[in-house]
């Protein structure tokens, strides 16, 4: 998973403990079970680094009565309607991530967004969480788009092995960057046998967007997830940019592209 004779986790282990929950936004596919094995690939690059990985599902309501007092899965929702939930970062017995519903809770944030500002939305919406959690927030792009408008943060768009791939990044992807958010292409290395061929799915999503949007797309190879979503993720001290709409358009017609940031090797 990792390249050989490098361990990845070794300066972060040097570094003083984490200044508090962190939040990764993922773009969750048009078939959110497909990405199953992309989220868990992140979260085990995520929990050998020594964070507690929480997966916040946007696909996924939440259920009915508020908690299951029987040990059914509390909801986002839940977490911020209850102001005695916090810490939440330890996976139950028997699972190795803890995993949210959060399609209702997501609404409410959404309108806090737009009411507030994203920087109060990210806020709220890591406050049950221990200081040592990792949000991997999984929804819909529209979902993301709307909560974090403005803040010119990273946004993770899985490229899968399914035949939709194509529309399925792009579409995310072009969305997040008129947001306001710098979308970067994940791609999943699988096994052969895959539905289709995922460099020339990159290939393709990568000339539209430059094309298109004017957008140079940043790539992310699987066994760098780890390090680069520890390095991008959002905090509540995020500090949200002036401008909340879409880039304004360069002197050619095409919408100018985020700056460029350093990036792993």
């Amino acid at each position: 998973m990792f390249d050989v004779g490098h361990d990845q986790a070794a300066g972060l282990r040097a570094e003083p403990p984490s200044a508090g929950a962190a939040l990764m936004p993922v773009a969750s596919p048009s078939q959110p079970a497909r990405a199953y094995e992309w989220l868990c690939t992140l979260a085990a690059h995520l929990t050998s680094m020594g964070r507690e990985v929480v997966i916040v599902d946007g696909s996924a309501a939440e259920a009915t009565p508020t908690r299951e007092r029987s040990g059914g899965h509390l909801g986002l929702l839940h977490a911020l309607q209850d102001p005695s939930i916090a810490g939440l970062g330890s996976a139950p017995d028997g699972h190795e991530w803890l995993v949210m519903p959060a399609a209702h809770g997501l609404q409410h944030l959404q309108q806090t967004a737009r009411n507030a500002g994203a920087g109060v939305a990210l806020s709220r919406l890591l406050s049950p969480f221990s200081p040592d959690a990792m949000v991997l927030l999984f929804s819909p792009a529209p979902a993301l788009a709307s909560l974090f408008a403005g803040l010119n943060a990273r946004a993770l768009v899985p490229v899968l092995p399914q035949t939709q791939a194509t529309l399925d990044a792009y579409g995310a992807l072009k969305l997040l960057h008129q947001a306001g958010l710098t979308p970067v292409l994940a791609p999943l290395n699988t096994d052969a046998g895959a539905d289709v061929a995922l460099q020339p799915v990159v290939d393709s999503v990568a000339d539209c967007a430059e094309r298109h949007l004017g957008l140079p797309v940043q790539v992310w190879p699987t066994h760098t997830w780890g390090l680069r979503v520890l390095d991008s993720a959002l905090t509540r001290h995020h500090t949200p940019t002036r401008q909340s709409g879409p880039r304004p358009a360069a002197a050619d017609g095409r919408r100018a592209a985020a700056p460029a940031q350093p990036l792993w090797s």
